[in-house]
């Protein structure tokens, strides 16, 4: 009897560890997207990389009924979407996003006119927070990224002021009920990487979510690669989500040239995100800036036909979609 009851025992002890060893904790779900340490994660938990492509879509297709199929050809997690206060009522804004969650891409929104004017930025939270636009934003909040301002402010504006102006507006936004991962770009038409490096935790820290992006528009003709490496460096040490927003062979008015090879090796080498300038036609300045001649993927060629295809850094080669983003649609 004594023996039966010792055997029970020990079989009791081991079905108890054996469920031990293979209870999986379960997460609960968050209900945006989010970063952690220096990484962007989906809301199930899976880190991300972003690999894009930036589209003018308020100019060419403003829904992006066209566009965003022939972009998802290239294998891209993620497109920044140029927006504008004028044209983005918020029932046009819901098409938009519709259209590109449903090719499989990470809607990454920006709003273009406060490029390179820093008294712009108050008028451009204040789209954000209109009674038409909010509830949009939070019906697909779990699939956004929400660039606050593309290239806010010229050269001249205060490291003082760009800490104090922008802590202000993303606590604004936070009690207005976006919640989604928020994006901002340096100062100085999103070129000067200070702006990011010199305030990122600050804000971090001040943002009741936490829940920030640091993005660094690369325009510098004949920039060295060590600046480029060293801002990265500098990102990951500092624990911050440093994003390269944008990126060409060269910058306005066709200056060359830009490291763009060297961009996409570091940045998959230290699993930071990018997003390359820009899916064309459309950039009068500098034609070369263009990635594809028209809207068509088959019109991909020379750098843009590289970064999205052809390179052992580019789009098709490194990008991963977020489980996350399959499963929901």
């Amino acid at each position: 009897m004594k023996l039966d009851v010792f055997r029970m025992t020990i079989l009791s002890l081991i079905l108890f560890y054996s469920c031990v060893a293979n209870t999986r904790i379960v997460k609960a779900e968050r209900k945006n997207f989010y970063v952690s340490g220096r990484f962007l994660h989906a809301p199930d938990g899976e880190k991300v990389v972003l690999r894009g492509i930036n589209c003018m879509n308020v100019v060419s297709d403003p829904t992006g009924a066209t566009t965003f199929p022939e972009i998802a050809k290239t294998g891209a997690n993620v497109v920044r979407i140029m927006w504008m206060e004028w044209g983005g009522t918020g029932d046009k804004l819901d098409v938009l996003i519709r259209n590109c969650i449903s090719q499989q891409l990470i809607p990454l929104l920006e709003l273009h006119d406060a490029t390179g004017k820093w008294y712009m930025l108050d008028s451009v939270v204040n789209y954000w927070l209109r009674p038409d636009v909010v509830p949009v934003l939070q019906r697909y909040q779990q699939f956004l990224l929400l660039n606050i301002a593309n290239e806010a402010g010229d050269g001249s504006v205060p490291m003082e002021t760009f800490k104090n102006k922008y802590a202000d507006n993303v606590k604004r936004m936070r009690a207005g009920g976006i919640h989604a991962p928020l994006i901002i770009d340096a100062a100085n038409w999103g070129r000067n990487e200070e702006y990011l490096l010199a305030n990122g935790a600050y804000l971090l820290k001040e943002d009741p979510d936490h829940n920030l992006i640091f993005s660094w528009h690369i325009w510098d003709s004949g920039i060295p690669e060590k600046r480029i490496q060293a801002a990265i460096d500098r990102s990951i040490d500092l624990k911050i989500t440093l994003l390269i927003g944008e990126f060409a062979p060269m910058e306005v008015k066709c200056k060359c040239c830009i490291p763009y090879k060297y961009i996409m090796k570091y940045c998959q080498e230290k699993e930071i995100g990018w997003l390359a300038w820009s899916w064309g036609p459309g950039n009068s300045d500098c034609p070369h800036m263009d990635m594809t001649k028209t809207v068509a993927f088959e019109t991909l060629f020379d750098w843009g036909l590289e970064v999205a295809m052809t390179d052992e850094n580019s789009i098709f080669k490194t990008a991963i979609k977020p489980a996350f983003l399959k499963r929901r649609l």
